[in-house]
């Protein structure tokens, strides 16, 4: 089992490429529900503080971390460049006990008109910011429709897992899905978040292992290494970034 990666040029064929995926999509990293509810966790911790008001999550795909989030917040709004996705995630909130909380619109992250200057509490982003083809804009944009020390949490692959950084490159192995992804470690992250304007609170690690982008022996492999990653604090042997970032002014 290896990765082909899709050649991209414009952000069409990013939308194309989700929405193709739209009807079937799911986790393919391993047991669904599990690493959903693993997810939440993590989000849960980070948006400790974080008021009642307006969620939005950019690049929200079919709603699977913004549904179980509606019954925190007075309104969550899910944006997302795939019309595909988010006609797959209308589908959902139909049926969802706070549709009437939920509102859903195709956007880009880097153009988020459907939402206005300091709006929001919270800006979520879970496994979508290394898609994006501009990380600074479309992070300067969740810092203008934030309120001030409104949160922004995101969670995305580490561009310094032994995995991206070593493993796969040496055994010639591709770990992007379109060709126009962009992974970041710490300190890139932490960069791109000052320059739009965050103040970072804090940056994590995460237990993140492609499964469904490798042959099952190297995802044993880093199974085993993220677990050593775990206990003795090696960030190199985690395989995903969290963060937490206030809007400054």
């Amino acid at each position: 089992m290896s990765l082909r990666t899709t050649p991209v040029k414009d952000p069409d064929d990013v939308r194309a490429f989700f929405d193709r995926l739209a009807p079937a999509y799911r986790d393919c990293h391993g047991k669904a529900e599990e690493l959903l509810r693993y997810r939440l966790r993590i989000i849960a911790r980070l948006l400790d503080g974080a008021g009642h008001g307006l969620l939005v999550e950019i690049g929200c795909g079919t709603g699977m971390h913004l549904f179980p989030l509606a019954g925190r917040f007075d309104r969550v709004h899910g944006t997302d460049l795939s019309p595909g996705m988010i006609e797959q995630a209308e589908f959902l909130r139909l049926r969802h006990p706070h549709a009437e909380r939920i509102r859903l619109s195709v956007a880009s992250a880097e153009a988020l008109s459907p939402v206005g200057d300091a709006q929001a509490n919270v800006v979520l982003c879970v496994g979508a910011l290394e898609h994006m083809l501009d990380q600074r804009r479309a992070l300067r944009e969740a810092w203008r429709i934030l309120k001030p020390r409104g949160i922004f949490v995101c969670l995305t692959p580490n561009a310094d897992h032994v995995w991206y950084a070593n493993l796969a490159p040496r055994l010639g192995l591709s770990t992007r899905h379109l060709s126009t992804d962009r992974f970041l470690g710490k300190e890139k992250l932490a960069e791109l978040l000052g320059s739009a304007g965050f103040e970072v609170e804090l940056i994590g690690s995460w237990t993140f292992i492609p499964r469904g982008d490798m042959p099952p022996y190297l995802a044993r492999l880093l199974t085993l290494l993220d677990s050593v990653g775990r206990l003795f604090r090696i960030p190199s042997f985690r395989g995903g970034l969290y963060c937490r970032a206030l809007r400054r002014g």
